[in-house]
């Protein structure tokens, strides 16, 4: 197993997508099935596996294998779990299914049941999950036979190593193997520390690594003792041996780091937002799709509510506004205008009634907003101008509120963090109780859960909570 590797992201990979292939070839003859024998109606005409069906497959087989690697999937495989992977499945049959009918919708490729998409989707679960579950048991099966086994050292007997510990015994199929452990108390050696022996000091590494066959070494120490095992990573390095750091040096919220040596300079760049660029383009794509198509769709809506507004209260259709948004550079928004012409200038002699703890202004029944304008804010219809901010990449469909620069002049340091990312229409606090929070400290709070947390799924649970808030009136703000 030792060229497992060197290539076992290729094979998953190749693995994958023959599954994937396979998963439309019998949703294909299932569809065709239960065609004749179920819904001979409901399920429409007959299609043949044809240049159109294959393209398809091949589509599918390609884009699978794209968003699972996204969510990293063919990362070191040795620390995930069973239920890790059904999640990213899960997550890709979502996704994919939402591209596949967007490519049927953009490209018009011919008659392509709806049904047969979904049982693919299904099916594709159902088949990748069980590939999963056999990869799984096989790798089990192989690693307690003694084989694709990794001995490994472990650097430090403190706290970050009895976690490691505690971690690895419950994860016997990882298949590593502990040789002993390093510590800088030169008392200690030839002691035991949690079950293993403790083979010498931190200058031991080179005499250590000699005496034992050691396939990686672990270093378990905290941030502010990593000087002392500088000996540790020059020895590692002039023999070969791959090293992880497990350290609290990169913070709880750190999400993404890299290496770099720059003219013979040693570079760490730290990001404390999402870095994933396979998926900052697909939610990129998603946003130009999403809001160019509800654009076209809503132009008609557009028309009607201009209307009402210009026949309810003299004034412009549209309010401007200066916004701050990514990075706290400034871009101007539009919303459909639900107040009195002069209600900036009325703000200040209304702002005692300010129901909002901190630099946001909210009032619940607030006297400057005509009745039209009452009615396109309880369903959230005001925000809709806005999907051309998202369209143009001044926002995004799902994001953290922008501000207004008097806002932003408010905010504490902490909260700033919140305009790290690209603004959104919606997130997390539109879908979760807006009417009910009046601290802008929690609001700003679930913004930073947003982004600690972000990925495409995220903002796919959040697209679908905001429909029923908006239709039900609970988006209104």
């Amino acid at each position: 197993m030792d060229w497992w590797p060197r290539y076992h992201k290729i094979i998953l990979q190749i693995i994958d997508s023959l599954t994937t292939a396979m998963s439309f070839v019998v949703s294909y003859y299932l569809w065709q099935a239960l065609r004749w024998l179920v819904l001979p109606y409901e399920m429409g005409k007959e299609i043949s596996f044809d240049g159109t069906l294959i393209f398809i497959l091949l589509f599918l087989s390609v884009i699978w294998s794209i968003i699972l690697d996204m969510q990293g999937a063919y990362s070191y495989q040795r620390f995930t779990s069973f239920k890790k992977e059904v999640g990213m499945i899960f997550r890709t049959v979502c996704f994919g299914l939402v591209l596949l009918f967007g490519l049927i919708f953009v490209l018009r490729p011919g008659y392509i049941p709806r049904t047969l998409v979904l049982i693919f989707g299904g099916i594709n679960f159902v088949l990748l999950t069980l590939e999963k579950l056999l990869l799984f048991g096989l790798a089990k099966f192989i690693r307690q036979r003694g084989h694709n086994r990794k001995t490994v050292l472990v650097v430090g007997t403190g706290g970050e190593s009895r976690k490691f510990m505690d971690i690895l015994e419950r994860h016997f199929h990882w298949g590593l193997d502990i040789v002993g452990f390093l510590t800088n108390d030169s008392k200690r050696v030839g002691k035991e520390a949690f079950g293993k022996k403790i083979l010498g000091t931190f200058r031991d590494i080179a005499r250590v690594l000699h005496e034992n066959p050691v396939d990686e070494v672990i270093i378990t120490v905290s941030t502010r003792r990593l000087g002392e095992v500088q000996e540790v990573l020059e020895v590692c390095e002039r023999e070969g041996v791959q090293v992880r750091i497990i350290s609290d040096f990169l913070g709880e919220i750190a999400k993404r780091f890299r290496a770099d040596i720059i003219y013979d300079l040693p570079i760490i760049s730290i990001s404390y937002i999402p870095h994933n660029h396979w998926a900052l383009a697909v939610k990129r794509g998603m946003d130009i799709v999403i809001s160019l198509f509800a654009l076209i769709i809503l132009g008609p809506f557009f028309l009607i509510i201009a209307a009402a507004i210009k026949l309810s209260s003299p004034g412009p259709v549209f309010y401007k506004m200066k916004w701050v948004g990514f990075n706290k550079k400034p871009f101007e928004g539009w919303k459909f205008r639900t107040m009195v012409v002069g209600a900036d200038k009325m703000k200040e002699q209304l702002d005692h009634l300010n129901e909002m703890q901190g630099p946001v202004f909210k009032i619940a029944n607030d006297p400057r907003i005509t009745p039209v304008g009452r009615f396109l804010r309880k369903f959230s219809l005001d925000e809709l101008p806005q999907l051309w901010s998202v369209l143009k990449g001044d926002m995004s469909l799902v994001g953290p509120r922008p501000a207004g620069p008097h806002e932003l002049a408010r905010y504490e340091s902490w909260q700033r963090r919140k305009l790290s990312i690209k603004p959104g229409i919606t997130c997390l606090w539109q879908v979760c109780g807006r009417n009910k929070i009046n601290s802008f400290i929690d609001w700003a709070k679930m913004d930073l859960v947003y982004i600690d947390n972000w990925s495409l799924w995220l903002d796919f649970k959040i697209l679908l909570k905001t429909i029923p808030a908006v239709f039900t009136g609970k988006g209104a703000s």
